[in-house]
């Protein structure tokens, strides 16, 4: 699993998950296209709380759509 944002993609369980949590396939590529396009996220090491980008993407698109915010 890449460090990188750049070089990162999600996994199918990563995947499945946040369908499970109630996005359909067009919110998580939104989600994942906003979170590639943050500039100031470059390496996983850098944000706190995290150690893989699947963990911040699966909170970070539940969170999303609990705000009710693509």
């Amino acid at each position: 699993m890449s460090k990188l944002l750049s070089e990162w993609s999600p996994s199918k369980a990563t995947i499945d998950l946040i369908k499970l949590n109630g996005l359909d396939e067009a919110q998580i590529q939104t989600a994942l296209q906003y979170l590639k396009s943050q500039h100031e996220l470059h390496d996983i090491d850098d944000v706190e709380g995290y150690d893989n980008w699947n963990s911040l993407f699966i909170m970070f698109c539940i969170k999303t759509n609990k705000a009710g915010t693509p």
